[in-house]
């Protein structure tokens, strides 16, 4: 496998949701690109380290607990009238869960579901754009994996 560089990497959001938690159900939905993305941030599932200090041996043991929560950052230029990111606005507005896909340049997909956690505006200086961060709060079904990977 060769490696691939993000540039040409996709968000979209969906505010349907999945019959199924898998790529099929996932990829039937309608999707909405989110325009003028700068940066999408890390897709990394962790388990909490659970860690047991043996009194006798002064050794510790760590094993795996739970899957720690995962947050995606992602951070737009600011265009109000850009369909993807009122989306995501009303995404933050509501309590319900959206659909996301990030698309990887060969076409790999990536879904999962979440809600919307953080938005605002970004400002910076005298030669920066204004900024639309998101922060997206990932929700792990009952059943099925947290992220979906549709490879081509």
């Amino acid at each position: 496998m060769s490696t691939t560089a993000s540039s040409g990497t996709k968000l979209s959001v969906s505010a349907g949701l999945p019959a199924t938690h898998n790529e099929a159900g996932f990829a039937a939905l309608t999707y909405t690109l989110v325009g003028e993305l700068e940066s999408v941030g890390d897709l990394v599932l962790a388990k909490a380290p659970v860690r047991f200090a043996n009194l006798t041996t002064g050794k510790t043991s760590t094993n795996k607990g739970a899957e720690e929560p995962l947050d995606v950052s992602v951070v737009c230029a600011l265009d109000r009238d850009d369909a993807g990111q009122t989306l995501m606005i009303a995404a933050y507005a509501s309590t319900a869960d959206y659909s996301f896909a990030v698309e990887e340049p060969d076409g790999t997909k990536i879904y999962f579901r979440g809600k919307v956690m953080k938005m605002g505006s970004q400002y910076g200086g005298i030669n920066d754009v204004i900024k639309a961060p998101y922060d997206i709060g990932v929700t792990t079904p009952s059943s099925g994996n947290t992220l979906v990977v549709d490879a081509p």
